[in-house]
């Protein structure tokens, strides 16, 4: 096999083959009563890339490689390949209907809806459904009166694909993403790991993004940080009760991001040491701290895939670009 020559957007730019945006769900602790709305994970693949993406996973071992990884979770799934039906592990990328525009390279674009992992299993033991113990509200179900479990199998079926598709998310051969006819620029790479021991996640922001977040150095981000309370409590909707003080989306000096979910300091970062913080223009590059569950990491994908959306808007908001 060939070695592959890579695309890297810490060094150059390159026309836009991939997008990722969120349609976010209702927060229940806001608008209680109102049925949910599952927040959707938008991926959208330039036309050229994917058919000849679908050509090259059929060759590549990582897809048996996954597979095995999801095996150890007992959980069988074969890597569905027709695009025009749901496809990845577990068909859990589905074409997705919302109307968007050719500006010379169709993108087709994929929803992903964020699971439930929080399920109700029965009376708690411990109070026998009665919320309370010795007169105070019982701690191991936190007072509801009822036993949870948490079932993973579709958010490992979610993780799984994207660490798949790394292959066009995460410095994809020149020759997959080569012909792409727009003078949008690619905004971002993304890298994720799969596997028992941490869900690391970290992302590359091109020269506009990052340019794009120096404008606004010293904000907040309330946009992403409701999306990605919305995609929490979708996964855990018990987290409720904790409020909104882990939820945190923040330009920092310089265009530093910061992007926090609850957790041991969990959070997607621009380090503070990074020679990027020093430059007036150019990319960056985000680095994870404490992602120890799948759920996290992609709590945390879904804040920077709406960041990503809210750039994306602000950039190309052109609808004659081409």
């Amino acid at each position: 096999m060939k070695e592959h020559s890579s695309v890297f957007l810490d060094r150059e730019d390159w026309p836009e083959w991939f997008t990722l945006d969120l349609i976010q769900g209702l927060d229940p602790t806001v608008l209680p009563g109102l049925p949910l709305q599952t927040p959707l994970l938008i991926l959208g693949i330039a036309e050229g890339p994917l058919k000849r993406l679908v050509d090259d996973l059929q060759k590549y071992s990582m897809v048996d490689n996954y597979k095995k990884h999801l095996k150890k979770y007992d959980i069988e799934a074969d890597f569905l390949l027709d695009i025009d039906k749901p496809w990845g592990f577990g068909g859990v990328l589905n074409p997705h209907r919302r109307t968007g525009r050719d500006d010379g390279q169709r993108i087709i674009e994929y929803s992903i809806a964020i699971p439930r992992i929080e399920k109700d299993a029965g009376e708690c033991g411990d109070c026998n459904g009665t919320a309370k113990v010795d007169d105070r509200d019982c701690f191991h179900c936190m007072g509801t009166g009822r036993d949870k479990t948490n079932d993973l199998d579709v958010l490992n079926c979610i993780s799984a694909t994207l660490c798949v598709l790394t292959v066009i998310l995460d410095m994809p051969d020149k020759e997959l993403v080569a012909g792409i006819k727009t003078k949008r620029q690619q905004l971002l790479t993304v890298q994720m790991h799969f596997g028992r021991w941490g869900a690391a996640i970290g992302a590359t922001l091109s020269r506009p993004f990052g340019d794009y977040l120096r404008l606004l150095s010293g904000q907040e981000l309330p946009e992403a940080k409701a999306a990605i309370k919305s995609v929490y409590l979708q996964m855990l909707p018990g987290y409720a009760r904790f409020g909104d003080f882990d939820y945190r989306a923040n330009v920092h000096r310089n265009g530093q991001l910061i992007i926090d979910v609850p957790g041991d300091g969990c959070g997607l970062y621009v380090d503070g040491c990074s020679k990027s913080l020093q430059e007036a223009s150019g990319p960056m590059r985000l680095n994870c701290h404490n992602v120890d569950g799948h759920h996290q990491q992609l709590a945390l994908l879904c804040g920077l895939a709406a960041i990503s959306g809210m750039a994306r808007k602000s950039l190309y908001s052109n609808a004659d670009m081409t």
